[in-house]
């Protein structure tokens, strides 16, 4: 059901603020979309912003004070025009107030223009605990970019809520280096999910984001609740494969990693795959668009499978090898390891039980054994 509803600022804000204070309501998803739809004033802004927002409604647990399973058919989607100013820095503040919001998305391509917003919910969510899934697609110049990734680490490091975090940044000019996320990663233990997908010379410090990831000699792993980690958009870095290959040798917990359009050197491919050999926790890894998989990449892929049955799935789309049909004998050899490792785990012996606990419920001997 969408429903549009046009109105005066004020009376947008007041009616989005009903929504999510309200006790018997889970926004799904809200959405804030900062584009170049509207009209551009003289000095290159606009103020265009389209709000959306979907929702629905539950019956109220008051015993427990928690919101049980939707009570409504399918989820109510709203969707509003306002403009930026002080309203747009209210509604923000009301978002980050909320209890009720799970998934927020930002979508800005007006880079300086929209700094401010940016800023306030990258601050807000440090405190803000109930939002699980964030998103922001941002285009930045270059003297805001770093301050964009700062606060992010930043946030990183205060937040207990967040799952999911996806930052989607395009610099407009010059190149940026940045750390700060492998300390972010050492603080947060709620993040299961972190994704960066950058353009045009943003270059992070591979080394420092991934330490945390690597289990010490003591069997000791900073972080072991991410499972996901997206990086992609790298191609101007070199040894990134080596980088995360040092990273799968000794990391227990990640179970998927996207490098797609990161990778730019054949050798660091392979050094890559073969760290595989060591890894027991990886089961999809990504490597859309490298040009660089490619020729030797293949024989080291099949070498690797024969004794790797973690592995699931190898993206190789947009790769050499993708365009040679060598994904499909990829995938053929990924198909019998399923097979065999299901075989594997029915052949095992049950162990024999050595011991037996019998519930007396309602008696006075419940729960002795």
């Amino acid at each position: 059901m969408l429903i549009m509803a046009d109105a005066i600022i004020t009376d947008v804000v007041q009616e989005v603020s009903r929504i999510l204070t309200a006790s018997d309501v889970v926004v799904d998803e809200l959405v804030i979309d900062i584009e170049d739809d509207g009209p551009t004033k003289e000095d290159g802004t606009t103020d265009y912003i389209s709000l959306g927002m979907t929702y629905h409604q539950c019956k109220a647990d008051s015993s427990e004070g928690r919101l049980e399973q939707p009570q409504v058919d399918g989820d109510v989607k709203r969707k509003w025009s306002l403009s930026r100013g002080d309203d747009l820095k209210e509604l923000v503040s009301i978002v980050l107030e909320s209890t009720n919001v799970k998934q927020i998305c930002v979508y800005s391509i007006r880079g300086a223009d929209t700094y401010d917003v940016i800023q306030q919910f990258l601050q807000g969510l440090c405190t803000n605990h109930t939002i699980v899934s964030a998103m922001f697609l941002l285009k930045c110049p270059q003297n805001t970019t770093n301050d964009v990734l700062d606060k992010s680490a930043d946030m990183l490091c205060h937040n207990i809520g967040l799952q999911d975090f996806n930052l989607d940044l395009t610099q407009t000019e010059g190149t940026t280096k940045h750390s700060g996320f492998g300390n972010a990663l050492k603080m947060n233990h709620t993040l299961t999910s972190l994704a960066f997908n950058f353009i045009n010379s943003i270059k992070l410090d591979l080394e420092e984001l991934v330490r945390p990831l690597i289990m010490d000699e003591n069997g000791h792993q900073a972080n072991s609740t991410l499972t996901t980690l997206v990086v992609r958009g790298l191609s101007a870095m070199s040894s990134v494969g080596a980088t995360f290959a040092r990273m799968l040798r000794k990391n227990s917990s990640i179970k998927h990693l996207d490098l797609s359009y990161s990778l730019t050197s054949e050798s660091d491919v392979q050094e890559l795959i073969r760290s595989l050999v060591e890894n027991h926790s990886l089961e999809t890894l990504r490597l859309g668009g490298c040009h660089c998989v490619k020729g030797s990449v293949f024989p080291t892929i099949m070498d690797v499978l024969l004794v790797n049955f973690t592995l699931k799935d190898i993206d190789l789309f947009l790769t050499p090898l993708d365009a040679k049909g060598k994904h499909l004998a990829i995938e053929e050899q990924l198909r019998r390891n399923a097979m065999s490792k299901e075989l594997h785990l029915k052949e095992l012996e049950m162990a024999k039980p050595t011991s037996a606990r019998v519930i007396f419920c309602g008696s006075p001997y419940a729960g002795t054994s």
